[in-house]
């Protein structure tokens, strides 16, 4: 009742750990998705879909680090270890002064420290992966370590043979230090990567031909923070990192002449590399001031200097008799992010406000920006049950994200605001009612938001993908426009044997530019009219509790093609409006049940969970297919067989149905 925030969502790890899950891994991420307001993006995807937005235009923090990529196994999972995880905050609306650089969302996500008092961890054994977590002090009640392991050991790619292979794994790693009674000092570290390799191999005729290709991705980010306490009424932090996040796509060819083959004589070798990614190396300030009772101020400042690396490209070619080709391409465009900022928050019986200002630069070589974004945040107590509260912010984002998915892979690139390509702009109002029931057992909240986007980018139609990028301001539409609005419920009963949420959302969002659907406003990809999200948590006894999720939500639109021709033989098909046709509404029941039991050292816990308890067939994609009429008929002393085309049907693709699966976990 008395937090000064809007469209906050928090959420317990430890209910995250006993909710149902997939291949026996927990993830925050999916827990998030059940939240109102909050749209997965389809089966398979663990993207957030915060209000309209995209996935770029959310600010992912791991202790105060962005992160530009959060997604394992293509997207079915999270990098993010619970096992590391202190705790998770979602911001979607009523953004505090401190929070930047991102339009929809703010992710600020926690490491544990560790304990200072005695060693501990545990160790985690399912499906998809394995994980192994140690904390303890490094000096006792003076400094603290904590190490958390996860890596994968799926076996079913074996199924596809020796020529596939699939690794993904996460380290994280928290180190703090108390200097003296007003100073502590914090280390934080992770790095993780996703390596796919695709390898073939083929003999014949005295020629041996060998290609290999490997995708790799991930995130390497560094931190160190420093605590200081000035006095009773001025505290500071400053942080100083270092995030990482590259893209690497390695394709390697050779073939090899035998002694039999007299036809051939040269051997080929062909290695084709290229990276894309993003560096940013960051200091910030933060300082909290009370001044006397009931007001206090949030302060400061932050740098980013931005390193893009649109796309480096580096060929080797080297054949028998003839000279070696080394050719390479490569660009950095680096840029500088500047933004101080001030707060206020006063807190009185029945009026508590947040009134912040954040004042950002950006400077790219010759061109400059300077913005200024209001926050303003209103809270009326109106007994100690009911509250109601406003609020407004402006967003920007200096950053532009364009991904292309015709190769099957993840391929985002991220770059840098221009002249061209001005930074995107948010604007959003929220009003929420608040309301609390049976001594903070229950609480209820409904909130409203209307948010507008401008300045987005998107490939232009008809434009073709250039795999050097060096023209890319070229092949976009700028100067986009979007719109959401909705409204959202969330009932939630936090302590008790029974414990969870429902959430509800009704919600619109559209997209507009001049080239695309002939100029007018068309539904966003991940427009979703109509959302549930539920999840249970029941407790049994101490050794045994069950948990349940449900989710419905009404079809995303997709373009598909509502007219054919022929010409030369072959299909033409035609498109009309973006976004016309809804796929069919998803919805999926997931159950788990966890068996806890304490032994003399440690406790063990058994997860056993069944993901899509019915077995419902939810769409993935669709597709257009047409099944043929084989025919075999009499000519003469003969047979003419042949096969008659039938209607043009459309198919519907899905993920996954009835999945069961069950982790270990040992915790000492």
């Amino acid at each position: 009742m008395q937090r000064n925030e809007t469209g906050v969502l928090k959420i317990n790890m430890q209910k995250v750990n006993e909710l149902p899950n997939l291949f026996g891994e927990a993830d925050i991420i999916k827990a998030l998705q059940l939240m109102p307001g909050v749209q997965s993006g389809g089966e398979g995807s663990n993207n957030l879909y915060v209000r309209g937005g995209s996935p770029d235009q959310n600010l992912i923090l791991l202790d105060d680090v962005p992160l530009y990529y959060v997604s394992h196994f293509g997207g079915f999972y999270s990098i993010f270890n619970p096992d590391a995880i202190n705790d998770v905050k979602l911001i979607k609306g009523g953004f505090p002064a401190r929070y930047g650089s991102r339009l929809s969302s703010v992710l600020d996500i926690r490491m544990k420290d560790g304990s200072k008092q005695k060693m501990g961890g545990s160790f985690t054994l399912g499906l998809l992966s394995s994980k192994l977590t140690l904390e303890g002090p490094i000096a006792k009640d003076k400094s603290s370590y904590l190490i958390a392991l996860r890596k994968n050991i799926l076996p079913v790619f074996k199924l596809f043979g020796e020529s596939l292979s699939y690794n993904f794994y996460d380290i994280n790693v928290k180190i703090n230090q108390k200097l003296s009674e007003k100073d502590k000092l914090f280390f934080s570290f992770y790095m993780g990567d996703d390596i796919i390799s695709i390898k073939n191999k083929v003999n014949e005729n005295g020629l041996e031909q060998k290609d290999k290709k490997t995708v790799k991705w991930g995130n390497l980010l560094g931190a160190f923070r420093w605590n200081h306490i000035y006095s009773n009424k001025l505290f500071g932090n400053i942080t100083l990192y270092n995030t990482y996040y590259s893209y690497h796509n390695n394709f390697e060819y050779s073939y090899k002449n035998g002694e039999e083959n007299l036809y051939l004589e040269e051997n080929l070798y062909v290695n084709d590399k290229m990276t894309s990614g993003i560096n940013d190396l960051s200091i910030k300030a933060d300082y909290s001031w009370f001044p006397v009772h009931k007001l206090n101020f949030r302060f400061g400042g932050q740098s980013i200097y931005h390193t893009f690396i649109p796309n480096d490209k580096k060929i080797e070619i080297t054949e028998t008799n003839l000279a070696d080709i080394d050719s390479s391409y490569s660009s950095r465009i680096k840029s500088l992010e500047n933004a101080i900022y001030i707060e206020s928050e006063t807190k009185f019986k029945y009026f508590n406000t947040n009134l912040g200002l954040r004042l950002s630069t950006y400077y790219l070589q010759h061109k400059s920006y300077y913005l200024i974004e209001p926050r303003l945040l209103f809270n009326i107590i109106l007994n100690k049950n009911f509250s109601i509260k406003y609020s407004y912010s402006i967003m920007n984002q200096y950053v532009h994200l364009l991904t292309y998915s015709g190769t099957g892979m993840p391929s985002d690139f991220w770059m840098p605001t221009t002249e061209q390509a001005p930074p995107e702009l948010s604007s959003q109002h929220t009003a929420s009612f608040v309301s609390v029931f049976f001594n903070n057992q229950l609480e209820i909240s409904i909130e409203s938001y209307y948010k507008t986007l401008d300045n987005l980018i998107t490939f232009t139609p008809g434009k073709s993908f250039n795999a050097y990028l060096d023209n890319w301001e070229d092949i976009i539409e700028k100067n986009g426009k979007g719109k959401s609005y909705g409204i959202e419920l969330l009932v939630n009963k936090p302590i008790g044997k029974l414990t969870g949420w429902v959430g509800i959302t009704l919600s619109k969002a559209e997209r507009t530019f001049l080239s695309v659907n002939n100029g007018n406003p068309y539904p966003f990809k991940y427009d979703r009219l109509f959302d549930i999200g539920a999840a249970i948590n029941y407790k049994i006894s101490d050794r045994l509790t069950l948990s349940s999720t449900w989710t419905y939500g009404t079809g995303y639109p997709v373009t598909l093609a509502t007219e054919k021709y022929y010409t030369e033989d072959k299909e033409v098909y035609i498109y009309h409006e973006k976004n016309s046709f809804r796929m069919n509404n998803y919805h999926r029941l997931d159950f788990a049940i966890n068996f806890h039991k304490k032994l003399k050292k440690g406790e063990r816990t058994w997860n056993i969970s069944v993901f899509n308890v019915y077995n419902r067939k939810n769409p993935y994609y669709y597709y257009y297919n047409r099944e043929y009429e084989i025919y075999v008929k009499n000519v003469g002393n003969g047979y003419e067989t042949g096969s008659i085309p039938g209607p043009l049907q459309l198919y519907q693709r899905s993920l996954f149905s009835f999945f069961p699966s069950v982790s270990y976990n040992y915790k000492f």
